[in-house]
């Protein structure tokens, strides 16, 4: 917390750039895949995003990473960024998950991180009021498990869980992990090794040889943009400077605020079917997050570290 509280004015653009922006970028993967492959878009949005941050952070002083922080943004940029976001990009191509209902899931993030926490070794029980949520959020992916689900959205309902499951663990994994001091720096540094590495896999997968430029909308090409500065520099700025001026619990009411506009931007915008089950299913989950996020349960110790945990479980949201 800083000795003088920011003005409002910054607070509420601030709040609103990380609720408003964060909320809005699964529609941007929707339309930057319509005509960009899904391998080389994330590639281009990873670099962008990690080499503006790069550059941010050595203009403000922070001294040049070493091997050791390197290899670490490695692993770390492969979980989060080539095992996460090329499951979230897989999910909402053509005939995929809407990406209202891919915001929906990622929102599980938090219940991902009470189980690894739980169950990894020394792990002690989280308290009454968390299961609730874990038990109540279970019953709201079976909601979207309907019988008129088509074959590719269930696999993509899976895919995003399993996106979320890795950004949960990465996120740990990166807590410990021998980072840069600077938050700024690792953060580019992770972009920039999940984008040279989803560049890796565009070639693998023959994307540069179909690539067809003449065929790219601008639609895509602004959506990928708005991805690289938008989603990743500028939120994640605001986010930043958030958990330095207000406190955590604040800031992570963005989980709660992300998939409703998700939810409605791909309504209003991309057609997107809404369906009762759905939106039914979507309350349950928000509310399980919720439950999880504030509950007070006997485990004390336990939920001190989780709460501490949230500043890196949404570090670079940028599936998102």
């Amino acid at each position: 917390m800083t000795s003088n509280p920011p003005s409002r004015a910054l607070l509420v653009a601030a709040f609103a750039a990380v609720y408003i922006i964060w909320g809005t970028t699964y529609l941007a993967i929707h339309f930057a895949l319509e005509t960009i492959p899904p391998f080389l878009m994330t590639s281009f949005r990873l670099l962008l995003a990690g080499g503006v941050l790069f550059v941010l952070a050595k203009l403000s002083g922070a001294p040049m990473p070493t091997r050791t922080n390197w290899r670490a943004a490695a692993v770390s940029g492969f979980i989060l960024f080539v095992l996460n976001v090329s499951l979230i990009v897989w999910s909402q191509g053509p005939g995929g998950l809407p990406s209202g209902i891919a915001a929906v899931l990622i929102a599980t993030v938090p219940m991902w991180i009470v189980l690894l926490t739980w169950l990894r070794p020394g792990g002690t029980y989280p308290g009454g009021m968390v299961i609730a949520g874990l038990i109540v959020g279970f019953v709201g992916i079976l909601l979207l498990f309907s019988p008129d689900v088509t074959s590719g959205s269930m696999l993509g309902i899976v895919a995003v869980l399993c996106a979320a499951f890795f950004w949960a663990f990465g996120s740990l994994y990166a807590k410990n992990a021998p980072l840069p001091q600077s938050t700024t720096m690792a953060t580019a540094m992770q972009l920039l090794c999940g984008g040279a590495m989803q560049f890796v896999l565009a070639l693998l997968g023959g994307e540069l040889v179909i690539l067809d430029l003449g065929k790219i909308s601008v639609v895509s090409v602004v959506a990928m943009l708005y991805l690289g500065i938008a989603g990743s520099v500028i939120a994640y700025s605001a986010f930043v400077w958030l958990m330095r001026v207000s406190t955590p619990t604040k800031v992570a009411t963005y989980a709660y605020v992300n998939p409703v506009v998700a939810v409605f931007l791909g309504w209003l915008l991309a057609s997107e079917e809404l369906t009762p089950r759905t939106l039914l299913a979507a309350g349950v989950i928000i509310g399980a997050v919720i439950m999880i996020n504030l509950s007070k349960g006997k485990s004390l110790p336990r939920l001190r570290r989780l709460r501490r945990f949230r500043r890196t479980v949404e570090v670079v949201n940028v599936t998102t």
